[in-house]
């Protein structure tokens, strides 16, 4: 597979089977977020897979309503920084954006071995750093919520449709411009 068919071919699937992953396939995912480049080679980005059932159980318990289906899932990894993990220019916390990359790289390597990975804010953040034993000054960013396709019956009749429904994506021309600023970059007002 190309890395653009790869690139494509990732989305926010939410039908899981509660079917378990191979530790080592687990490795591979964050393998493939470990090598995600940064500044300084700072490595900012901590992660936590959570496999285990007691501890799985109770960190799928700080799900938001709307990600009942994320309960479905076999494997929800964290991901977890902080600013002084690497470095600040200016205003420009750079940790935030390098965990974003490893994040981005992890879910690429989801695909390659046909999982879905779908990132999450919609969690109680206090609580899952409280089940997951993170220091109160490092930042939880979001969740993967990992795991195999599942069965569609599993979702509400919403999600169905969205998991669905074709991926639309803005008009290139509104979020990139050659060599200066240009208007067309400024956000549409919404309706």
């Amino acid at each position: 597979m190309s890395l653009l068919n790869a690139i494509e071919k990732r989305r926010a699937y939410r039908a899981l089977s509660n079917r378990s992953v191979d530790e080592e396939v687990l490795n591979r995912l964050v393998r493939a977020a470990h090598s995600a480049p940064s500044s300084g080679n700072n490595q900012p980005w901590r992660i936590i897979t959570t496999v285990e059932k007691s501890q799985l159980d109770a960190l799928k318990e700080t799900l938001v309503g709307g990600n009942y289906w994320g309960k479905n899932a076999p494997v929800i990894a964290a991901f977890l920084t902080h600013p002084s993990y690497s470095m600040t220019m200016g205003m420009r916390e750079l940790a935030y954006f390098e965990l974003g990359m490893a994040a981005m790289n992890y879910q690429l390597q989801a695909v390659e071995e046909g999982l879905y990975a779908h990132p999450i804010v919609g969690f109680d953040a206090d609580k899952a750093k409280e089940v997951l034993k993170v220091p109160e000054d490092v930042v939880l960013e979001i969740l993967v919520i990992v795991g195999y396709p599942g069965e569609m019956s599993t979702l509400s009749e919403k999600h169905q449709q969205v998991e669905t429904s074709l991926q639309v994506r803005k008009p290139i021309e509104e979020i990139h411009s050659f060599n200066q600023w240009s208007e067309q970059l400024v956000p549409k007002k919404k309706k």
